[in-house]
């Protein structure tokens, strides 16, 4: 069902009206409003109550959620019967958290093959060649995790632009080498250039290339076409989508990173969270009600974009996961029977790590014409740095910033004799903290906003598992390689291309 056609819009509709005299000065400083919005999802504190909304609001979006049958949609997804219809696929990335994960073959396959690079510490360096999910979630993790990280030097390669593989490259032995070709489909072009730079890398020191590759694929065929041994290649299921498969084989560079152990903290951070999104009542159930929150600012009240704040330098690519998780999920025009959306789905997503960001677009948000939500993020206590009061003193500054900010947000500062230094306030944003950045919270955060991006796309009555707008592109990327139909081009691109 769209939005649209959903019984309890228009009676949202109207109390978006009536919430333009809600005011966070007044809201903040209800106590008992504030405890109804104040969630533990395990180690992560979710507090709400930065919303422009009441409990008349939240009611009304629970009921919105009733209508649109999130429940069942929920309940299909834990199956495994939800289906992607686009693409005639079932969505299996949950099971990739489940227990009973570790008994299949696949795993015991890629953590014999984890075990035995770890153990023998012949490879010094990984270079993991893939692009979107293939690339955004190793790296974002690895990022992430880098006090963790006791195995391989990793290096993500995604740009085609051959700069990227040569920067890559220069850090790196031939014979103490593993490229991971990282490609669902193995036919992606990006990856297979720049597998083609690396092979060609080996070739200068006449090393075979048997041992230097492994793929990640569910195509093992094409990867063997290409010249991977199958006892080098890890499968993921056909249902997997890219930006939900850091759990999958996908995560391999991690895996090689952290170890099993940390991997397997890393599952059990998903695994709560999934297990909390598919059993919580509406009423607590905090990825739910954050995806009726993204409606709620995107559709009701009208914002049209979305601020992710991680005040974690090892967060940096944070926004960038969430930015296409949410994105390529939900910038759909059309409803999952093919009809025109009424509403638009997705906002525009984008974000910077603080404090990097109060001194960028922080102005924007602040005395902007539009208004901006914010997702603000943080730890409690800083991880992996030395112990001394000083190092300790900076991070309790970086926890003191992020909430500064998120006070100068919602209460402003009005100042009527000089306009430019006039702050509306008023300002939506949601804080996320937790104690210390590890495996178990990294794995509770991506899976966390997993289910936003999900339960929100339900409500649009969207396919949040498809991906057709990247499609276009590359078809005439190929005609343009292959000079096909020159003629349907129009003169400022042939000008560059005869330049070239």
């Amino acid at each position: 069902m769209q939005l649209s056609k959903n019984p309890y819009t228009p009676e949202l509709k109207l109390l978006a009206e009536s919430s333009q005299a809600l005011n966070l000065s007044d809201l903040l400083f209800d106590k008992v409003r504030s405890e109804q919005l104040e969630f533990k999802l395990g180690r992560l504190n979710i507090d709400l109550s930065g919303q422009l909304i009441n409990n008349n609001i939240l009611q009304s979006l629970i009921a919105l959620a009733n209508a649109a049958g999130v429940k069942k949609n929920i309940s299909e997804l834990e199956k495994g019967s939800l289906k992607n219809n686009s693409e005639n696929r079932k969505v299996s990335h949950l099971n990739l958290r489940k227990k009973s994960r570790f008994e299949e073959k696949s795993y015991k396959k890629i953590s014999d093959f984890v075990k035995s690079v770890r153990q023998e510490k012949k490879l010094k360096d990984i270079i993991n060649i893939g692009i979107g999910g293939s690339e955004l979630g190793p790296l974002t993790v690895y990022t992430a995790l880098k006090p963790f990280c006791n195995g391989p030097k990793v290096h993500f390669v995604s740009n085609l632009d051959p700069t990227h593989m040569n920067d890559a490259l220069s850090q790196c032995n031939q014979k103490t080498t593993l490229f991971i070709i990282n490609s669902k489909s193995f036919t992606t072009g990006e990856t297979l250039q720049n597998a083609k730079l690396a092979k060609s890398w080996l070739g200068e020191e006449n090393i075979s290339t048997k041992n230097s590759f492994v793929a990640v694929t569910s195509s093992i065929e094409k990867a063997k076409a290409w010249g991977v041994d199958e006892e080098n290649i890890f499968d993921f299921d056909l249902g997997v989508g890219g930006r939900y498969s850091v759990c999958s084989s996908v995560g391999l560079s991690v895996m090689l990173a952290i170890g099993l152990e940390g991997f397997y903290s890393f599952l059990s951070g998903f695994r709560e969270v999934d297990e909390h999104f598919v059993n919580a009542d509406f009423k607590e159930n905090v990825p739910l009600l954050m995806g009726l929150l993204r409606v709620w600012n995107r559709n009701f009240l009208g914002y049209s974009s979305h601020g992710i704040i991680p005040y974690d330098q090892r967060l940096s690519y944070f926004p960038s996961l969430i930015q296409q998780l949410e994105m390529e999920s939900n910038g759909k025009q059309v409803d999952v029977n093919g009809e025109e959306l009424m509403m638009p789905a997705s906002p525009l997503i984008w974000g910077e790590v603080g404090n990097n960001a109060q001194h960028s677009f922080f102005q924007f948000l602040h005395q902007g014409k539009e208004t901006v939500p914010l997702d603000v993020l943080i730890a409690l206590s800083p991880t992996g740095i030395p112990t001394g009061e000083d190092w300790r003193d900076s991070h309790r500054r970086l926890v003191i910033n992020a909430m500064a900010q998120v006070e100068a947000l919602a209460h402003g500062s009005l100042n009527s004799i000089e306009p430019h230094k006039n702050f509306r306030g008023n300002k939506p944003a949601t804080i996320i903290s937790w104690d210390t950045t590890d495996p178990f919270t990294v794995g509770s955060l991506i899976a966390l906003y997993e289910s936003i991006t999900i339960s929100s796309g339900f409500l649009w009555g969207i396919n949040s598992f498809d991906q057709w707008g990247v499609e276009l592109g590359k078809g005439l990327e190929k005609k343009l390689l292959n000079n096909e139909n020159l003629e349907n081009f129009s003169p400022r691109i042939m000008k560059i291309l005869n330049n070239k």
